[in-house]
């Protein structure tokens, strides 16, 4: 069975923040030496497909309480709910349900403690994390309180940011359905590091430019 490097919090310009071409992403994929990514655009269902790379398919969303993230979703999934009740609309699609960086002091957080939904997975791995050793480690603490599976994700707006974390996914084939049926089984583990300085500052560029 493969062991798939997937970056799985990835935007591209389908998010109002973001700045990487959905034309460039393949190459970018190959070139960083991963399986493929999820694209998790903001609020927006973006059904990207290549012949070459693995593409999840998902969702970033703003719920009242903080950013959830769906993958496998097939369409939009709409703002503005309860973290609840966007956990129960992608399951709803035969999606998972994942809490990006819980603990990001400059982020939309969903507070894992207060959920009555249960979520599929944690982010406990966010490279653009302000205070990446902190949030993280908090994340850590939650995935295991909780007995959550843990995933890892860039949260890339830009290109040269796209794998500094990521997902070791142990899937039965590279098809996206054993891929998503891995992850629901828990069958992964989050790698990677901190978003570079320089990169920070890089997406800062890209932002007023």
């Amino acid at each position: 069975m493969p062991l798939l490097k997937i970056d799985m919090h990835v935007h591209t310009v389908g998010s109002p923040d973001a700045h990487t071409r959905t034309e460039d992403l393949s190459g970018i994929i190959k070139t960083k030496g991963l399986d493929g990514v999820a694209v998790t655009e903001h609020d927006n269902f973006n059904a990207l497909k290549f012949p070459d790379v693995l593409i999840i398919p998902g969702i970033e969303v703003s719920s009242r309480d903080g950013h959830v993230i769906g993958l496998g979703v097939r369409e939009n999934i709409p703002a503005s709910l309860s973290a609840d009740e966007t956990i129960q609309l992608i399951h709803e699609q035969g999606g998972i349900a994942i809490i990006p960086h819980p603990y990001d002091p400059v982020c939309e957080c969903v507070k894992i403690a207060q959920l009555k939904s249960r979520p599929d997975a944690v982010e406990t791995m966010n490279a653009d994390a302000l205070s990446f050793h902190i949030s993280n480690w908090l994340a850590r603490r939650d995935a295991d309180k909780f007995r959550l599976p843990q995933v890892g994700g860039s949260d890339s707006h830009i290109p040269q940011t796209i794998g500094d974390a990521y997902t070791i996914i142990d899937s039965a084939s590279r098809d996206l359905t054993d891929v998503l049926d891995a992850i629901r089984a828990g069958k992964m583990h989050p790698e990677g590091h901190a978003t570079s300085v320089q990169n920070k500052i890089r997406k800062l560029h890209y932002k007023f430019v």
